[in-house]
């Protein structure tokens, strides 16, 4: 496995385990080592015991020094090698057999292979079966080629479990580099979202606001001019701005229910606004002195309700327009659903006022028309209509529609 840095004898600390798994892991070492220097003095002691001068105790030193160095397993591989490989040259010198010193060899076989490189582990197992075989050879009591075979076989299994615990080890190590990538990936997606839908939210007020409050601020002109000679006129006018009011009051309940748990969960959220609610749009724009014309076609029920909404939205804000910057006018509407394509065009009369329905007023009417409709993969146009007054255009892929939808 590439890219994984695997553990080195120079930086051996920075390998270690933390906390609690540190103390783990030299208990065990020290366990191991007790347990090989154990079983090699208890088997040297076997066949020292009724030897004679020095050569025995000196072998048993010799055994307890070679299980003792599996202590060092972790901290200082190399350093465990040497000294596993040079107890065993000795012990050999002093007349007793290698294989006397009993299974330290085996762990650290295992050792190297759990914690060195492949190529690296496969050099390093190759030089203990060699001098083993020598050592093996050139001691006393050569237990022949089987026995050799044998032993050798066990070296060797021991290095290969270890091998495979090392790769184990790393695929997990890369796993659980890729679920913190992942997981660091979720979050950002989750930031754009909840950008995003302070995007969307942000839109919806401004399209809601500004609509109601230009329809508000036409009539309060018009009651205030009202005031003291028709009665009639002024009550109209405040009955507009009251209606006005708290259609835009209800849908900015909604808007803010969505932002609030407790409220999603409990406020009643109503339908969602779409091309079936032009009637009264309309009806609200024309009391604020615009007169309109409303031609539909095609099968505007069965369209998708974020296409439905985004369609609405763009007729809202340029008859809103048209409200701000041309009343008293005429405005022209029609929409056309077709099968793959949703049209749509607002185009209103010159009106009194000196400045294009369509006119940059430091607002963001036109700016958020365009990101709705290029939402869906559509186009927008907006300028100056060929009679003078002013036109959107806007176009909408269909979608996949709504299968039996009222018509």
């Amino acid at each position: 496995m590439t890219g994984v840095p695997q553990p080195s004898d120079r930086r051996w600390w920075a390998a270690l385990p933390r906390d609690g798994a540190l103390i783990r892991a030299a208990l065990l070492d020290g366990l191991l080592a007790v347990a090989a220097a154990y079983a090699a003095i208890t088997l040297t002691a076997e066949v020292t015991s009724s030897a004679l001068g020095w050569h025995g105790p000196a072998a048993e030193v010799v055994a307890f020094v070679h299980g003792a160095s599996i202590a060092a397993r972790r901290a200082a591989t190399r350093a465990m090698l040497g000294l596993l490989l040079g107890t065993a040259v000795v012990y050999t010198a002093l007349g007793y057999p290698v294989y006397l010193l009993g299974p330290a060899v085996l762990i650290a076989a295992y050792t190297l292979g759990s914690r060195w490189p492949r190529p690296r582990g496969l050099i390093a197992l190759a030089v203990i079966d060699g001098v083993a075989t020598v050592l093996i050879g050139a001691g006393p009591a050569f237990p022949g080629l089987d026995s050799l075979a044998l032993y050798l076989a066990l070296i060797t299994a021991a290095w290969f479990l270890g091998d495979v615990v090392r790769r184990w080890q790393t695929l997990a190590r890369e796993h659980s580099a890729q679920v913190r990538e992942l997981e660091a990936a979720r979050e950002e997606l989750a930031r754009h979202a909840v950008t995003a839908e302070r995007v969307r939210i942000a839109r919806e007020l401004h399209d809601v606001v500004a609509h109601s409050m230009s329809i508000v601020a036409m009539h309060a002109g018009a009651g205030r001019l009202a005031v003291g000679s028709d009665p009639q006129a002024e009550r109209a006018a405040l009955r507009v701005i009251e209606d006005t009011t708290r259609g835009a009051l209800g849908e900015m309940r909604r808007l803010v229910a969505v932002l609030r748990e407790e409220g999603a969960a409990q406020a009643p959220l109503g339908p969602v606004h779409g091309l079936g609610d032009l009637p009264e749009l309309t009806a609200g724009v024309a009391a604020a002195g615009v007169a309109i014309d409303v031609r539909t076609s095609g099968d505007l029920a069965s369209l998708p309700d974020g296409v439905s909404l985004a369609a609405y939205r763009v007729v809202q804000e340029a008859l809103t327009n048209v409200v701000r910057h041309a009343a008293p006018t005429r405005a022209r509407v029609v929409v056309t659903a077709g099968d793959d394509t949703v049209h749509l065009s607002v185009e209103n009369d010159p009106g009194t006022q000196h400045r294009p329905a369509g006119a940059a007023g430091g607002g963001h009417g036109t700016t958020g028309m365009r990101e709705r409709v290029e939402l869906y993969g559509g186009t927008l146009v907006s300028g100056p209509a060929a009679g003078g007054g002013w036109r959107v255009v806007a176009e909408l892929p269909a979608g996949h529609r709504v299968s039996g939808a009222p018509r």
